[in-house]
């Protein structure tokens, strides 16, 4: 608990935070286009996108500052604006940019070595390689099955980058979050007409709600379960 008007303060400046990430997002898919000489963006993040990445940055923050300690939350707080942004270009350029997982990658392993001192890198380094068997065993039977690897190297990177931030047990929560939102999306697309059986999807959205599981869940299945 970080007190109340502490969490008010920083839920009130993710609100500010996340209401402008998808014009900033915006921004950044052009600039990537330019740099590869594609076209702009077709889409142009309207009300809805804002409003959507407001709720999403001010209840992450909310619940993070009401159950992590102080330094977690704030750590927590900055992934939910990587991840809005991270959608936001996912779902305008279909790419996970590598600038991004830089960002994370750097604030990952401070973390780890903040948490877990630096024998905390052994974990990560296993927890690593865990997620890349895993997505390795995934990619091989989408290839057999459909003749793609159905995962983009910018997914499989983003999910190790993931696991050395995470280390073990977290690991498995970012794993089980993970399959659990795409499940739910899946079952959900195919309930009400957005997905078909062999649609593709963006999958940072989903990876990047696994990592936020895995940082939250361990103080939830304690202070709330």
């Amino acid at each position: 608990m970080n007190g109340i008007l502490g969490t008010a303060v920083l839920t009130g400046m993710s609100s500010l935070v996340g209401y402008f990430i998808p014009e900033l997002s915006y921004s950044f898919a052009c600039y990537k286009c330019r740099r590869k000489g594609y076209p702009r963006p077709l889409k142009i993040p309207g009300l809805r996108w804002k409003g959507l990445s407001l709720i999403f940055t001010a209840g992450v923050t909310g619940l993070s500052c009401f159950l992590l300690p102080f330094d977690q939350a704030i750590f927590t707080m900055l992934i939910c604006y990587i991840a809005a942004f991270g959608v936001c270009v996912d779902r305008l350029i279909r790419i996970i940019a590598n600038e991004m997982l830089w960002v994370i990658l750097t604030a990952g392993i401070t973390y780890r070595i903040h948490s877990g001192g630096l024998a905390g890198l052994f974990g990560s380094a296993a927890a690593m390689v865990m997620v890349v068997v895993i997505f390795g065993l995934t990619m091989l039977f989408t290839y057999l099955r459909k003749g793609t690897a159905g995962v983009g190297m910018g997914d499989v990177k983003l999910a190790m980058i993931i696991g050395i931030t995470v280390g073990f047990p977290g690991v498995f929560y970012f794993l089980t979050g993970m399959a659990c939102v795409i499940g739910f999306y899946c079952l959900a697309g195919m309930k009400y007409g957005f997905l078909a059986r062999d649609s593709t999807f963006p999958m940072c959205g989903h990876i990047m709600a696994g990592f936020l599981i895995a940082l939250l869940w361990p103080y939830i299945s304690i202070t709330i379960l």
